[in-house]
């Protein structure tokens, strides 16, 4: 049996599959694959004394036709790769942009804001309950809620039942924490400056991911269609993964881990009503999901801040990472500035980046000549 050590920082693409992933291609006859079913997992950590985890390919039925496949462990459950899964089938169908992502995606902000991300090397995820949408999150529930009684209306299985009853309970009254940092494609839009402030820094999304791997950063979708079409793909399943994961005697430890709703909310966190489509929005989302904190030894204590007379909890991204080692730093790559921009801020924010050994930041004024 093949020994592979997983490729954390160079993840392993196959396009044909839309695989993104630490192993090689897990489709059958791929030539970014295996041609063996199963291989064992070489740990990061040398002589940790443990056993080697060992990986065999497993199909899956896909709502769509056909079949798909995923590498499937004798060791964690099938639920803790779902989301993996879920954006790996995405590409396939082309559900979500296959290209390389924008250079950098930018994050608007008033001067205070600003200089509270330079000064403390984080950024603040609010709570979504505060966010300018008022249909935050209860706009994908609603999908969610159409796919689940498809489902339902195909099954006449127990325990799949329950799982559905489960979610259609669970996923109007959730109680895990749901904070986000919102970015944009456009650096230098009126209706941002307008809304957000006058300043918008730049990040790379790889920094980004890099530096608060413990959420996910992702494109907002806009597309209707789209939308039911990720939800279908991710409810189906999750459906089979516990049936799997129920029978091998998985869930011992989390026995209703399917049942509550991280898995969905984790995915329409990034769904939007088609109305808000100009504003081109990236987001760093993350949501609590106490599992895998209790998993990991970890808490994540609130934080408030104050703004626009409102008292809004928070967390920063310097809470995010899950990993070895040291975290990878916040890094600005450029700050462009608001329409009609003063020389003496611009001046005083050069001396400001300056003192915070930030003299590689780029900064320009926006191009769009809008008197304020």
């Amino acid at each position: 049996m093949k020994i592979l050590r997983p490729q954390i920082v160079h993840r392993l693409v196959c396009e044909r599959h839309g695989i993104k992933d630490c192993f090689p291609c897990p489709w059958p006859d791929c030539e970014n694959g295996l041609s063996e079913n199963c291989f064992e997992e070489e740990s990061i950590i040398m002589n940790d004394g443990k056993p080697r985890t060992i990986y065999t390919r497993r199909e899956w039925v896909s709502p769509f036709g056909g079949s798909y496949y995923t590498w499937d462990s004798n060791y964690l459950p099938n639920w803790f790769g779902t989301l993996k899964t879920l954006w790996n089938e995405a590409r396939r169908f082309k559900l979500i942009e296959t290209e390389e992502p924008p250079k950098l995606i930018y994050h608007y902000t008033s001067l205070e804001g600003f200089a509270g991300i330079v000064q403390n090397r984080s950024l603040w995820l609010s709570d979504y309950s505060y966010l300018n949408d008022k249909h935050e999150l209860t706009y994908g529930i609603d999908i969610i809620r159409e796919v689940a009684s498809e489902i339902l209306n195909l099954t006449d299985k127990q325990i799949v039942l329950d799982l559905l009853q489960a979610w259609e309970n669970n996923i109007g009254q959730f109680e895990n924490r749901v904070c986000i940092a919102s970015f944009s494609a456009d650096g230098d839009s009126l209706s941002q400056w307008r809304a957000y402030g006058n300043i918008a820094l730049g990040f790379k999304p790889h920094d980004l991911a890099m530096h608060s791997n413990g959420a996910n950063l992702q494109a907002i979708e806009y597309d209707r269609v789209k939308q039911g079409k990720l939800i279908s793909i991710c409810l189906h399943h999750l459906v089979q993964a516990y049936e799997v994961d129920y029978e091998a005697n998985r869930l011992e430890r989390i026995p209703d881990v399917y049942h509550k709703a991280e898995r969905l909310i984790e995915l329409i966190v990034f769904f939007k009503n088609s109305a808000f489509y100009t504003e081109r929005e990236f987001r760093l989302a993350y949501v609590e999901n106490p599992e895998m904190l209790q998993l990991l030894e970890k808490t994540l204590p609130k934080k408030f801040r104050i703004t626009n007379s409102k008292i809004i909890p928070y967390v920063s991204s310097d809470q995010l990472y899950v990993g070895l080692g040291e975290q990878s730093p916040l890094v600005i790559r450029e700050v462009i500035l608001a329409p009609e921009t003063s020389d003496l801020l611009e001046r005083g924010l050069k001396e400001f980046l300056a003192f915070h050994d930030m003299n590689d930041v780029v900064i320009r004024r926006s191009a769009i000549p809008y008197r304020t």
